[in-house]
């Protein structure tokens, strides 16, 4: 997968997820402040995701993740090979 239909792929899921349109979802865009993702939220966005990717991420995953620039990073720098 490239690094572009990656993040495609991570944008479409956060975006459906979460129920905002795709290109409001900036690096800077607070997770939880902005989008009022909590714990349970972002461990089913996180689920999400895998589904979509095919792949499991560790159940720390989401520690230090407060941006959805930060979990698109995240997401990429696991993926990368």
């Amino acid at each position: 997968m490239t690094q572009s239909s990656l993040d495609s792929t991570v944008r479409a899921v956060v975006a459906r997820q979460l129920r905002v349109p795709p290109d409001e979802l900036t690096v800077d865009l607070d997770l939880a402040a902005d989008l009022g993702v909590d714990d349970h939220a972002a461990m089913v966005l996180l689920e999400a995701v895998e589904e979509a990717l095919d792949v499991r991420f560790p159940d720390d995953f989401l520690d230090g993740v407060h941006t959805y620039g930060d979990l698109a990073t995240a997401v990429r720098v696991s993926l990368a090979p």
